[in-house]
């Protein structure tokens, strides 16, 4: 018989970066042992367990969680920035509580490639040291989030690898096709992508995005494409900027697709001016050359990690500098891109490290 685990996350929450992790996962897992058993904690979990193949609890039911850990070799606190105080206490105050369940269940546990911090209040980097320092293993996608634990006290065994995305493949190109069919996006024209979301001071945000795209459409003659990565939030902010660039050569996903067609769409670019991480670790996967706006420490460790220094803040957004790094990009992209098929390379096998030491952990139970 098989041995099982269950994965905790952000799950059934429409998010394309954090059911990237989560495929990946299932994906690998299984990949290396087609005997394992697969459950996840989900927000929606019909839904996870169609879109997955796998059985899925209630998040916040205390009684699924238990249940679910309980029927269980190993916990899999997976992928994403699960432990940090800046969205929210009650968000790392749940990741810290599911794991603290299942040592109590004597379940092994690995932190599997988390991005930690930031953490700021005292009382959460107290529970965050005294409950990692009694997991079984820590795996990290940045060397931040490392330097993160190390700060706060943690002095258990922590692996830098990365994240587990890097081991997804996109859509194929027939299939991206029929989806810039669908959407009404030419699709035998270059295309340059932007992806963002809502943050603080977003009129800024929306204002300067939306005067770039005038910009490149009159500096290169290229079509625009604005991606969401989370619906409906990111397709709120696309469509306005859209709105406000007022221009035929701009287009919007409008549908919600899978983590892998999102990947095969962003295979299509020229390059992308992006915002959420996993818009950047799509891009990387498909070498695809990338402006970084960055509104948070983990978009910062990523971009430091792909050795990309082609970044802007998103707090002080300035058109100005937006329109330098694209056109410096621009120049360069085929080198780039060059750079970043070696560095994609070893990060996708990082990432399989990940999979590999939890096996190892699971099979010694």
């Amino acid at each position: 018989m098989g041995k099982s685990v269950i994965v905790s996350g952000y799950y059934g929450f429409d998010n394309s970066g954090d059911d990237a992790i989560l495929k990946a996962i299932v994906k690998d897992l299984k990949k290396m042992d087609s005997e394992i058993k697969i459950s996840a904690l989900s927000n929606n979990p019909k839904s996870t367990e169609e879109v997955y193949g796998i059985r899925a609890y209630k998040r916040l039911n205390i009684f699924e969680v238990i249940k679910g850990i309980s029927s269980s070799d190993m916990l899999i606190s997976g992928g994403g920035s699960l432990l940090q105080d800046v969205t929210s206490t009650r968000s790392i105050l749940y990741y810290l509580s599911v794991i603290s369940i299942a040592k109590m269940l004597k379940k092994s546990v690995i932190v599997y490639a988390n991005g930690i911090g930031p953490i700021n209040k005292k009382l959460n980097r107290t529970l965050t040291r005294k409950v990692l320092n009694k997991v079984d293993l820590i795996t990290l996608r940045d060397f931040n989030s490392k330097k993160t634990l190390e700060e706060i006290g943690v002095n258990n065994e922590m692996i830098v690898t990365s994240d587990p995305v890097f081991t997804l493949e996109p859509s194929n190109r027939e299939r991206v096709d029929e989806i810039f069919l669908e959407e009404g996006i030419p699709k035998d024209q270059p295309l340059i992508g932007i992806s963002v979301r809502s943050w603080k001071n977003s009129r800024n945000l929306i204002e300067v995005v939306s005067k770039a795209i005038g910009y490149i459409e009159n500096s290169y003659n290229i079509k625009i494409v604005l991606i969401p990565m989370h619906y409906p939030e990111d397709l709120e902010i696309s469509l306005e900027i859209a709105e406000r660039a007022n221009s035929s050569n701009c287009y919007v996903v409008k549908n919600k697709y899978g983590v892998e067609d999102i990947m095969g769409i962003i295979n299509r670019l020229e390059l992308i001016i992006a915002m959420r991480l996993h818009s950047l670790i799509y891009a990387a996967t498909q070498a695809v050359p990338m402006i970084g706006l960055v509104y948070d420490p983990k978009v910062d460790g990523l971009l430091e990690m792909l050795n990309i220094e082609e970044k802007c803040s998103v707090e002080n957004l300035e058109l100005v500098e937006l329109c330098s790094l694209i056109e410096k990009v621009w120049n360069n992209k085929e080198d780039i891109r060059i750079k970043l098929t070696d560095i994609r390379e070893k990060l996708r096998e990082k990432a399989l490290e990940n999979v590999k030491m939890a096996l190892d952990i699971l099979k010694s139970r």
